[in-house]
C-alpha cells in the first residue's frame, strides 16, 4: 500500500470511527406535576412595572441602584425568605464602583451534598437605558413572584437560593462574585439565569450555555429544561442549540448572561432568554440597551410564559434524587439523541494539532538532527518578530496604568456605551507608532546580533513556523480545544513557498488569508450580533489592555502571527 493509499485509509477510518462513536444522550424522566404550575403573568407584570418605574436609571454604583436593592430585600423578606446583602468594590471606568448583591434563601429539608437550586436575575441596567424593563426588570419580577409561590409551600426538599445580582452589564460581576465566594459550589444542583424574558414579541425560550471565557453548559440540564416545559400544556418551546452553534459557542466562550460564571465553575446552568421571530431581529437589537426598553414593550403573556417555564424546571429539579455529572467538550445531535464526546472527539482535536507537527517534520527533510541545527539560526528571526508584538501588548497595559485607556474590572464597558462606540484615536495612534517602533528595533537587533549566523533556508523557516503553531495548538488543547477552529485558516500557510520577485505577492495573499480569516471567525462568531462593525477593532484593543484576553492568550496569538511573518519575509533562496 503506497503512501497516498495509507493516508486515504486513515482519513476514511477516522471519519467512520467518528460517526459510529456517538453515544446515547442522557435520558430524563420528567416527574413534575403539570397541574402544580402556579405562575401568574399578570401578577409578575405588575411587580415588574412597580420595580422599573420606581427605580429608573439604576445602573451599578448609583443611588437608585442602592435603593433598588433595599426594596428588593424588603420584598423577599416579606415573602418569608432569609436575605442578606453582599457588598464589594471593583474598578470600572478607572473609578471605584461599589456593588451589592441581594442574596435570599428558602431553606430546604436536605442540607448535605447537592442541595441548592440557584436562580439569578440582575437588578442593574445599562447606563444607556432608563427603565431597563426587559433587561432585566423582567427577570427580577419572575424572581419575586416565584419567591411568593414557593414560600407558600415550604419546607421544600431542596434549598432555593435567589440572587438579584449587580453589575451583570460589566461582565456578570454579581454572579461571578456569588460563585467565587460560595463555600462549596459542589452543593449547587443547578443554576438558572433570567434575562430579557418579557418582551411582547417573544414566542419561545432560548437557552444560553456559554461559560465565562471557558466551559460549556451540561447537556443533561439543557434537556431537562426543554423536557420540563414540554410536560406542561401551553408552554413555549424551549430551544436547544444546533450542533454547529454548540461548536461555535465552545470555540468563542464569551458569555453575556449570568449563567457564564456558573458554567465556568462547573455548575450545571442555563441562561433563559426570550426567543423571537426573525422579522423582529432588527427591532430587538434596537431595543437592547436603549431608552425604549420600557414597560410599553413588555407583555403579561411573555413574562408569564418565561416564569412558568422557570417554575417547571425548578419543580422538576425538586422531584429528582440524583443529578448527572458531565465534563469536557461535546456535540449533541437532537434528531438522533446522540452525544459526541470523549475519546473520539479528542482524537479529532489531537489529529488536527498533529497536522502542524507533521508538516514541521516533513518540510525540509526528515532529519531531526539537521532540523535542530537549522532551527537555531531561525530562532533569532522568530524572536525578532514575536518579542516586538509582545511588547506592543505590554504597551497597552502601560496605557491603562497611566490613564490613557480606561481600566475595567473585567469587561470593557457595556454595548452601546460611548467608550466603545467612540475609539480613543490618540491611544490607537500611539499604539500603532509603538508597534512600528518595536518591529523596527526588533529587526535591527536581529541583524546586529544574529547577522553572523548562516541565513536560514526557507524550508527550515517554514518547518520552524509550523512547529510554533503546533505548540500553540497544544496550549489551546489544554485550555479550550474547540478554539482550534481559529487555527484552521493557517492551513493556507502550508501553501506559502518562499516565492521571490513579483510572485511573492501570492505568499502575501496566503498569509493574509490565514490571518484575516481568523479575525473574521472571531468577529462573526463572537461579535457580529453586537453589530460593532469596525468599532470591534477598538474593543479588541481594550480587551487586551484590561487583560480580558489574558497574557497567555496574547503570547500564543502573537506567536502565530510571528510565525507567519517569518515565512513571508524570509529572503533565502529555496533549496
Amino acid at each position: 500500500m503506497n503512501t497516498h493509499k495509507r493516508f486515504a485509509f486513515v482519513i476514511v477510518f477516522l471519519i467512520l470511527f467518528s460517526i459510529t462513536a456517538c453515544s446515547p444522550g442522557p435520558e430524563n424522566k420528567i416527574n413534575l406535576d403539570p397541574n402544580s404550575i402556579r405562575f401568574d403573568g399578570i401578577r409578575a407584570f405588575d411587580i415588574e412595572s412597580e420595580f422599573v418605574t420606581q427605580f429608573t436609571n439604576r445602573h451599578s454604583g448609583t443611588d437608585q441602584n442602592w435603593l433598588a436593592t433595599e426594596w428588593l430585600r424588603e420584598q423577599f423578606t416579606q415573602y418569608g425568605w432569609n436575605c442578606s446583602f453582599d457588598e464589594w468594590e471593583v474598578i470600572n471606568y478607572s473609578e471605584p464602583l461599589k456593588l451589592r448583591n441581594v442574596v435570599c434563601r428558602l431553606p430546604g429539608e436536605i442540607t448535605e451534598g447537592r442541595h441548592e437550586i440557584l436562580v439569578v436575575a440582575h437588578h442593574d441596567q445599562a447606563s444607556t437605558t432608563i427603565q431597563g424593563a426587559d433587561n432585566d426588570g423582567s427577570g427580577i419580577a419572575i424572581l419575586l413572584h416565584l419567591a411568593e409561590i414557593f414560600d407558600a409551600e415550604k419546607p421544600l426538599k431542596y434549598t432555593l437560593v435567589f440572587v438579584a445580582t449587580d453589575a451583570e452589564e460589566y461582565g456578570m460581576l454579581g454572579s461571578l462574585r456569588y460563585i467565587q465566594t460560595h463555600p462549596n459550589t459542589d452543593d449547587i444542583i443547578a443554576g438558572i439565569s433570567l434575562d430579557n424574558v418579557g418582551r411582547e414579541y417573544y414566542d419561545s425560550m432560548n437557552m444560553e450555555l456559554v461559560g465565562q471565557s471557558r466551559e460549556y453548559g451540561q447537556i443533561w440540564f439543557a434537556l431537562t429544561a426543554r423536557d420540563a416545559a414540554r410536560a406542561v400544556d401551553g408552554l413555549w418551546d424551549v430551544n436547544l442549540r444546533a450542533p454547529i452553534d454548540q461548536a461555535l459557542d465552545q470555540a468563542v466562550p464569551i458569555s453575556f448572561m449570568d449563567q457564564g460564571p456558573m458554567v465556568t465553575a462547573g455548575v450545571p446552568a442555563v441562561g433563559f432568554t426570550g426567543g423571537y421571530p426573525m422579522e423582529f431581529s432588527d427591532e430587538h437589537y434596537r431595543l437592547w440597551h436603549d431608552p425604549d426598553d420600557t414597560m410599553a414593550r413588555q407583555s403579561p403573556e411573555s413574562v408569564g410564559q418565561s416564569g412558568a417555564i422557570t417554575e417547571a424546571l425548578i419543580r422538576q429539579l425538586l422531584t429528582m434524587q440524583e443529578f448527572p455529572r458531565e465534563s469536557g467538550p461535546y456535540l449533541y445531535f437532537d434528531e438522533s439523541q446522540q452525544v459526541f464526546r470523549g475519546a473520539p472527539l479528542w482524537i479529532i482535536f489531537i489529529g488536527f494539532v498533529g497536522l502542524f507537527f507533521l508538516g514541521s517534520y516533513l518540510i525540509g527533510g526528515r532529519s531531526l538532527k539537521e532540523k535542530r541545527s537549522a532551527w537555531r539560526s531561525v530562532l533569532p528571526d522568530f524572536l525578532g518578530w514575536w518579542l516586538p508584538l509582545v511588547a506592543s501588548v505590554l504597551l497597552l497595559y502601560v496605557f491603562v496604568a497611566i490613564g490613557l485607556m480606561l481600566e475595567y474590572d473585567l469587561y470593557p464597558a457595556t454595548t452601546k456605551d460611548p467608550e466603545i462606540l467612540n475609539p480613543n484615536w490618540l491611544a490607537i495612534t500611539l499604539f500603532l507608532l509603538g508597534l512600528a517602533s518595536f518591529l523596527f528595533i526588533g529587526r535591527r537587533l536581529v541583524r546586529k546580533y544574529a547577522g553572523h549566523l548562516k541565513s536560514p533556508s526557507f524550508k527550515h523557516t517554514k518547518s520552524f513556523a509550523f512547529l510554533i503553531i503546533g505548540i500553540v495548538g497544544i496550549y489551546i488543547l489544554l485550555v479550550n480545544p474547540f478554539s482550534l477552529l481559529f487555527t484552521a485558516p493557517t492551513l493556507f500557510w502550508f501553501l506559502i513557498q518562499g516565492r521571490r520577485g513579483i510572485t511573492k505577492f501570492i505568499d502575501i495573499v496566503l498569509f493574509l488569508l490565514g490571518g484575516l480569516l481568523v479575525y473574521a471567525l472571531i468577529y462573526v462568531f463572537g461579535f457580529q450580533t453586537l453589530r460593532y462593525n469596525f468599532t470591534f477593532l477598538w474593543m479588541f484593543l481594550m480587551m487586551f489592555a484590561i487583560q480580558m484576553i489574558g497574557f497567555g492568550t496574547a503570547l500564543i496569538s502573537t506567536g502565530v502571527i510571528a510565525a507567519g511573518l517569518m515565512m513571508i519575509t524570509n529572503t533565502s533562496q529555496k533549496e
